[in-house]
């Protein structure tokens, strides 16, 4: 029974973050007006803004940071009348407030791939 490192736990996250952006990426737009999707979820971004800001490790920073990259990619390319575009314009949105956390904290940050 050989323990485990302390950061095995972290590339499994970093591992599953990265699945996530690529989900959303390979939707594109559409994952705004799916079922279930994570622009509205406010536990996901809650979990996505800690692991942006708040994880010790950088990989997992620069994951959660890639998931979000990629949902504001989906919402700016989301199109028709009832937009997800607005969940970047208005201010109460949760997606908005998470990216302004997010980016007021990692612009900090002195791993630059986080920057």
């Amino acid at each position: 029974t050989g323990a485990l490192d302390d950061t095995t736990g972290w590339r499994a996250l970093e591992t599953h973050l990265h699945a996530l952006a690529a989900f959303v990426d390979g939707n594109g737009g559409e994952y705004v007006s799916m079922e279930g999707s994570g622009v509205g979820d406010e536990e996901l971004l809650e979990v996505l803004r800690s692991c942006c800001v708040d994880h010790v490790n950088r990989h997992v920073r620069a994951a959660g940071i890639a998931v979000l990259d990629r949902m504001i990619s989906s919402v700016s390319s989301s199109g028709g009348e009832d937009s997800g575009q607005q969940l970047l314009i208005d201010p109460s949105s949760k997606l908005r407030v998470v990216v302004t956390a997010v980016l007021r904290e990692t612009l900090a940050d002195n791993w630059s791939q986080v920057r």
